[in-house]
C-alpha cells in the first residue's frame, strides 16, 4: 500500500523562525521532555514558589533535599519510574527535590520554582489563578478536573479563588502558538473552537478524529482545514519505550506505507485505524494506540479495554498513583493505584469489575473498591458491621511482619514484578 505523504502542507512555509525565537516545536522529544521550564525562562512572574532556607517547600509537610541520582531515574525498558509530585511527569535529569522521610514525593528543580500566581490566563482573564499544590480535601487522592483539557490531574494547579477555575500545570502555560511535525511549513494558533463554528459545522481533530467542543481551546492552521485539540498536540510524546520490543515507537500520522499486515494495538489486542495517530516500530512492525501507549510507560497492564477512549490521549496521563490512604473506618492504609488485569476480586460495593479503573487497594485484608464507590474523602464512613468484622478476621491472621511491609513507603517506585535492578539505596541525598 502506497500512502501519499500527509505532512506536507497545501503551500510553502508561511512564517521565519527567526520571527519567532520562543516558537514551541511539537511533539516533544520523548514523556520526559517538559515544556515548563522553557515557559519559566521566557515569562516576566515576579513571585515564585521556592526552597526556603530550612529546606522546606509550601508544597510537603516535610524537608526537601537537593538529590544527585546516579544512574537512570526513570526507564520502562529497565522497569523503574519516578514521578514529579508537581507535573505529574518522568524524573530523569537531575538537580531534584525528595522528601528526607522517604514518603514517595519528588519534585522536578523547576517544579519548586512554579510562579504562585497566572495573570490574564487565555482560559480564565476574568480573574488571577493562584497555584496549589493539592487539590480540596475531597479531591486530594482522586484528582481535580482541568478546565483547559479536561483530565483529571492530582499535581500541582492553578485555581481562581471566585471561580473555582483550575488548570493543571501544564495547561497553565498553554502556548499561543506552537508547530507540529504533522503540519510543519504552517504556523498554528490557539483559539476557542466555538469562534471559528460559525464558518464550519463540526470541528474533528486531525490526530483522533474526534470532534472538538465548543468551548474547548484547539490548534488551529489558518491556511488548511487542520486542527489538533490541546491533549493531542500537546500531551502526544514523539517517540516512546516498550519493554517488549527494543527500538522506540515513534508517533506516526497515518498508514505506514507497505504495511505488511492488519493493524492492530500492541497492547489492547484490538483493531487500530491507521488514519488516526498510533505509535509504530517500523523494523518490528509493531503498533500501539496512542491512549494506550502510558499503560507502558506508567502502569504497565498489558491490556486495555473500551471504557478508555483509545483514539485520543489516555484519560489518566496526569495521575500519579501510589499514595497511601487512611480510612478512619479501616484499619490499613489502603493504596491509590490502576485497576488491573489481575485484580480478580470485584470491588466490594458495586461488585463489578476493576480493569483500567482507579481504585483503592488494602494488601492485608485484599478489599478493594472504585474510587468512585468510596467515599468522597479519607475520613469517610464506607465499611458495614460485616466489613469490619471481615476485616478484623484478615487483620489477625496477619504476621507483625508483614505489618510492617505494608505500611513501608519505597523512595522510587517499580513497575509491577519482574527483576528490580534500582532501589532507593541508589540515591544519594547531598
Amino acid at each position: 500500500m502506497s500512502v501519499p505523504n500527509v505532512l506536507s502542507c497545501k503551500s510553502d512555509k508561511n512564517f521565519k523562525a527567526v520571527d519567532y525565537p520562543n516558537l514551541l516545536h511539537y511533539p516533544l522529544p520523548d514523556e520526559s521532555y517538559n515544556i515548563i521550564p522553557q515557559h519559566l525562562l521566557r515569562g516576566d512572574y515576579r513571585h515564585f514558589d521556592q526552597i526556603k532556607s530550612d529546606n522546606m517547600h509550601p508544597s510537603h509537610p516535610h524537608p526537601l533535599l537537593r538529590i544527585n541520582a546516579p544512574g537512570t531515574l526513570h526507564n520502562p525498558m529497565e522497569r523503574i519510574k519516578l514521578l514529579c509530585n508537581g507535573c505529574v511527569r518522568p524524573i530523569t535529569t537531575t538537580p531534584l527535590y525528595g522528601c528526607t522521610m522517604r514518603c514517595n514525593f519528588f519534585l522536578h528543580e523547576w517544579c519548586t520554582r512554579l510562579p504562585s500566581e497566572l495573570e490574564n490566563h487565555p482560559g480564565h482573564q476574568l480573574h488571577p489563578l493562584s497555584l496549589f499544590h493539592s487539590p480540596p480535601s475531597e479531591l486530594a487522592y482522586t484528582g481535580f478536573k482541568c478546565n483547559i483539557c479536561g483530565l483529571c490531574c492530582n499535581g500541582f494547579g492553578y485555581v481562581c479563588s471566585v471561580c473555582d477555575y483550575r488548570v493543571d500545570v501544564h495547561c497553565g502555560f498553554i502556548p499561543e502558538r506552537l508547530t507540529h511535525e504533522a503540519h510543519p511549513n504552517h504556523l498554528l494558533s490557539r483559539v476557542k473552537a466555538s469562534s471559528i463554528q460559525s464558518t464550519s459545522s463540526t470541528l474533528a481533530c486531525h490526530a483522533c478524529g474526534i470532534t472538538i467542543n465548543g468551548g474547548e481551546f484547539c490548534f488551529r492552521c489558518g491556511f488548511c482545514d487542520f486542527y489538533l485539540d490541546n491533549r493531542c498536540a500537546l500531551h502526544l510524546p514523539k517517540t516512546i519505550k516498550n519493554r517488549y520490543d527494543k527500538h522506540p515507537l515513534k508517533l506516526s500520522y497515518s498508514p505506514i506505507e507497505n504495511h505488511k499486515s492488519e493493524y492492530f494495538c500492541e497492547v489492547c489486542e484490538e483493531e487500530l485505524i491507521p488514519e488516526n495517530w498510533f505509535y509504530h516500530c517500523q523494523e518490528c512492525s509493531q503498533s500501539i494506540h496512542s491512549a494506550c501507549a502510558p499503560l507502558i510507560l506508567q502502569s504497565e497492564q498489558g491490556f486495555n479495554d473500551s471504557r478508555n477512549d483509545r483514539t485520543g490521549v489516555y484519560k489518566l496521563i496526569n495521575m500519579k498513583f501510589g499514595h497511601l490512604v487512611t480510612f478512619d473506618s479501616h484499619p490499613h492504609p489502603m493504596l491509590l493505584v490502576l485497576g488491573t488485569k489481575s485484580d480478580i476480586r470485584p470491588c466490594y460495593f458495586c461488585r463489578r469489575e476493576l480493569q483500567s479503573l482507579l481504585i483503592f487497594k488494602c494488601s492485608i485484608c485484599k478489599l478493594v473498591f472504585h474510587v468512585s464507590c468510596g467515599p468522597k474523602n479519607p475520613h469517610g464512613q464506607f465499611l458495614d458491621y460485616f466489613g469490619r468484622l471481615l476485616a478484623r478476621f484478615f487483620l489477625r491472621r496477619i504476621k507483625p511482619k508483614e505489618k510492617l511491609k505494608h505500611h513501608e513507603t519505597a523512595a522510587v517506585t517499580f513497575y509491577p514484578t519482574g527483576k528490580l535492578p534500582m532501589n532507593s539505596r541508589n540515591i544519594s541525598y547531598m
